[in-house]
């Protein structure tokens, strides 16, 4: 299962509990998928002080994501994979889908 944040998102502090400081990809969503390997892609997407949200293209963090992905899915590559993308990373998703359309994350 790979998350993609959205702006001004992390690909940590996005799914951490501020006070607890629990990050439920890691601490509670695999104890209910025992089989599930969980992955957080992290990109450049903040806003805040910024005339644009990022010094790369939608494009470029697609590339950024298949090159992660081949990383991580290095002797895994017949086992499907889930996106669960908000907002930007959605569109960074696509993104790669429509510049690749034909290869198999």
């Amino acid at each position: 299962i790979v998350f993609i944040h959205g702006l001004d998102g992390h690909r940590v502090k996005s799914y951490t509990h501020t006070r607890s400081g629990e990050m439920w990809l890691r601490n509670f969503l695999p104890s209910d998928l025992r089989q599930a390997r969980i992955l957080s892609f992290g990109y450049d997407g903040y806003t805040e002080h910024r005339n644009q949200f990022s010094e790369g293209t939608l494009s470029d963090h697609g590339r950024g994501l298949l090159k992660k992905l081949a990383q991580a899915r290095i002797d895994k590559e017949d086992q499907p994979i889930i996106f669960v993308a908000h907002n930007v990373g959605g569109i960074i998703l696509k993104s790669v889908k429509l510049s690749r359309p034909h290869h198999a994350l």
